[in-house]
């Protein structure tokens, strides 16, 4: 009744009605307040007053004297409101916000896979069908199914919360954004338009920030409530559990929706492939990769190598070459794995490399890596140089003089000039000129006296390693080598140290038999597989007979990489290096501290002794392979996380080919994005490399292809992976007791997608918010006011005047 009135008297006042939206609450405000107690004083002490001396009225009846009463309590009620100097004051009320967040995380794209078989059909049938239909055949994400509990319906979660709100919708990732504001109805279908577009792929998930961030922004009207689409995992910053005490203290309740599955994350992922992407033809081409696994540790999975159909209509039709059982490793330690395969046929072909996929698993995307390889089958051409026909000269020569796939060529310095006319591959002398000397893909420098040799041609051999990238491999010997090329152009080849290098048989030091243990750079080298995987490897090495030589040189070149090192003998920097090699500008050159791997052939052969030499001379010549192309593209890794930048770099590996000043710039596509183009710079002191930085870039498998200059034949190309950061995927199963936990503290609620039709029900009823308050209406200073005031006045005076009581 008050509130009519009060209504009433507003709308006798001509008070504004209220927008849409809004509403008005009037009400009596005094600007010249009695005190409490003086006004009750007043009120009541003069309504006994005036009941008293009504009361000795003899004159007239009990109900005219009640009449009278009545009459003057109301006057000296009006008289006190006129003296406290009574107002009409209007505030004008609107609706409360109410936030939805949808979490928008790289963790939202994974489809989840569920124990329960009738979860996913519920779920397929919740998910968004404009998201599902860009899919295609693959199962719903997380964010497909956020975007499906928004959008059902015809967005009736949307326009049912627009009818008592102001709804904002939140992405929440790195931080929170607005996505979209819904005041009116016709504002639903740009909101859900919009949601629609979202794609995962926030870096990091800040739930905890995200929800401060909100409140923040809307600390002068809290939302009613805030409704969280997320699996509940924050990998940085504030705890969400933290940020919920916030909006405890605010009195807004959060009502999380649990996106994904609760159990235990299980996913097998292959990652960093290595190969060579030019191989010579039966060359033993080693797919080594690392094994990530989750929820698997102890399984026995299958790892195969398969090989694309060139002829098949089907692009995706591979065949199985061959395949082995790995045991899955520990949730967080990454296993090597591995598998070698001899290619027989020329050309290019596409492997791929697959761990088969495990019931529930994750993802399946990450469970195969595909490269293109291309196999080449060419003969070498070997240069042997040596002063006396040795051991290890004899048989090295006799070896490779059978072996088809090598062009052996012989220099023996210590020779008679009738020697060349008695031996096939015998050159008089070593070559002087730097173009016959580059027409060689690997020198072998065995026990040679330097003195057979010119500075030219010594500066010769250090430019066709760093120039040309050809290879060169020195067998130490009793007599010359190294010790001999101490200040020589051949010094700056060896990977070597020659200040503490010693002969130790030269000074009287016994030599006990040894065979050379490998180092893991040893274990995992192309030059020492002689079985088909590193275990078979490893029992052929420990087989083969021992050596009784070696040459001790204790510190290695610090770009050096050690591949075998003495079993018992200590240098100054650890076991003593007997086989090692270092990059030399464009090539590599070799060191082989002991001359009698003859001694490999007892009873097998040339079964390891060949297969040793082939393979370390095939080793030097990879720039041969890589020299059959004009331009070479190449990234710093195969993998990378959101966010790192990317090296991209273009050799051409004859520097004649390099533009000079010119433009070099690489495309860099993905499947379904819009290709970027990238302009290289020279690298600093060298003439034929250019590189340049990529940006971040989105995740997904992406190519890089050259496309200035313009070259004659097969575009250069290579591939590269972007994945999200590890954080975002190390735990990604949904955090059901810290959803749980927030929404009861909140006095909130906990849903999972089934269960989430109780939603609008449970919400709390919205309370409206102040928004103005109107200039106040005088109510005590009124010509209506003092109009009734008068003619309450009177009246009295004329009822008193009818019954002789004035």
């Amino acid at each position: 009744m008050k509130d009519w009135l009060l209504r009433k008297l507003a709308d006798a006042l001509d008070v504004g009605p209220p927008a849409a939206g809004e509403a008005i609450s009037p009400h009596l405000r005094f600007d010249r307040p009695w005190p409490q107690w003086l006004l009750i004083a007043v009120v009541l002490g003069g309504s006994s007053l005036i009941i008293w001396l009504y009361r000795r009225e003899g004159r007239a009846s009990a109900g005219y004297k009640a009449l009278l009463a009545t009459i003057r309590i109301a006057l000296l009620l009006m008289l006190t409101l006129m003296i406290a100097e009574a107002v009409l004051s209007v505030e004008r009320t609107g609706l409360p916000y109410l936030t939805i967040m949808v979490d928008d995380s790289a963790s939202a794209a994974i489809a989840d896979q569920y124990e329960d078989p009738k979860v996913r059909p519920a779920l397929e049938s919740i998910a968004s069908p404009a998201a599902a239909a860009a899919a295609g055949p693959r199962e719903p994400s997380r964010l497909d199914i956020a975007k499906g509990l928004i959008a059902r319906d015809q967005a009736k979660l949307l326009r049912e919360l627009q009818k008592q709100h102001k709804v904002r919708l939140y992405l929440v990732s790195n931080s929170a954004r607005p996505l979209a504001e819904v005041d009116t109805p016709a504002e639903v279908g740009p909101a859900v338009q919009k949601l629609e577009k979202v794609e995962a792929s926030g870096s990091q998930s800040r739930l905890g920030d995200g929800t401060r961030q909100v409140l923040t922004e809307l600390r002068g009207a809290p939302p009613s409530a805030i409704i969280l689409l997320s699996d509940g995992q924050t990998t940085e910053g504030e705890p969400l559990a933290k940020a919920a005490e916030l909006a405890t203290r605010k009195g807004v309740p959060l009502y999380a929706i649990g996106l994904g599955s609760a159990e235990p994350t299980r996913d097998l992922e292959l990652t960093e492939l290595l190969v060579d992407d030019v191989v010579f033809a039966d060359d033993a081409v080693r797919f080594q990769a690392k094994l990530l696994s989750r929820g698997f540790g102890g399984r026995k999975v299958r790892l195969s190598l398969k090989e694309k159909d060139a002829t098949s209509a089907d692009r995706g039709a591979a065949r199985e070459i061959q395949s082995i059982d790995v045991e899955a490793p520990p949730d967080g330690q990454p296993k090597r794995v591995e598998i070698v395969h001899r290619p027989k046929e020329v050309g290019e072909h596409t492997y791929i490399l697959e761990i088969d996929r495990q019931p529930r698993e994750l993802q399946e995307e990450n469970n195969r890596l595909e490269r293109l390889i291309t196999v080449r089958k060419e003969k070498l051409k070997v240069l042997l140089v040596e002063s006396e026909p040795r051991y290890e000269f004899r048989y090295l020569k006799n070896f490779l003089e059978r072996e088809e796939t090598i062009d052996l060529n012989v220099v023996l310095l210590s020779s008679d000039p009738e020697y060349e006319e008695q031996d096939r591959s015998a050159i008089p002398t070593f070559p002087a000129a730097k173009e016959d000397l580059f027409a060689y893909d690997v020198v072998i420098v065995g026990d040679a006296d330097p003195s057979f040799l010119s500075t030219s041609q010594m500066q010769n051999m250090l430019d066709f390693v760093a120039e040309k990238g050809g290879g060169v491999l020195f067998i130490a010997g009793d007599s010359f080598n190294p010790l001999a090329y101490r200040g020589t152009p051949l010094e700056t080849l060896l990977p070597i140290e020659l200040n503490d290098a010693r002969n130790p048989s030269a000074v009287g030091a016994g030599i006990a038999s040894y065979r050379p243990e490998l180092t893991a750079e040893g274990r995992s080298s192309p030059i020492f597989r002689f079985g088909e995987n590193e275990a078979s490897s490893a029992q052929a090495w420990q087989s083969l007979p021992e050596l009784y030589w070696y040459f001790e040189a204790p510190r290695k070149k610090p770009a050096a990489l050690v591949l075998a090192e003495h079993p018992g003998v200590i240098g100054s920097e650890g076991k003593l290096p007997l086989d090692l090699y270092q990059f030399a500008g464009a090539g590599k050159s070799m060191f082989h501290a002991f001359d009698d791997t003859w001694r490999w052939r007892f009873r097998v052969g040339d079964r390891y002794f060949g297969r040793f030499w082939v393979q370390a001379i095939r080793f030097l010549a990879r720039s041969k392979l890589a020299g059959q192309r004009k331009a070479e593209v190449q990234t710093d890794r195969r993998r990378y996380d959101r966010g790192q930048p990317i090296q991209i770099r273009v050799r051409f590996p004859n520097p004649a080919l390099a533009p000079a000043g010119g433009p070099v710039s690489v495309l860099v596509e993905r499947e379904g994005g819009r290709p970027r183009k990238l302009a290289l710079s020279p690298l600093p002191g060298t003439k034929n490399v250019f590189e340049g930085a990529l940006p971040q870039v989105e995740e997904g498998e992406f190519k890089v292809r050259l496309t200035e200059p313009i070259l004659d034949g097969p575009l250069p190309t290579t591939n590269f992976r972007v994945d999200a950061p590890a954080s975002e995927l190390e735990r990604v199963q949904m955090n059901e007791p810290e959803l749980l936990r927030v929404a009861e503290a909140t006095g909130g609620k906990f849903y999972t997608p089934l269960t989430a039709d109780t939603l609008l029900q449970d919400l709390p009823r919205p309370a409206k918010v102040p928004l103005d308050t109107d200039p106040p209406k005088e109510l005590w200073n009124t010509w209506p006011v003092l109009a009734l005031f008068l003619a309450l006045l009177t009246t009295e005076w004329v009822l008193r005047k009818r019954r002789q009581m004035v």
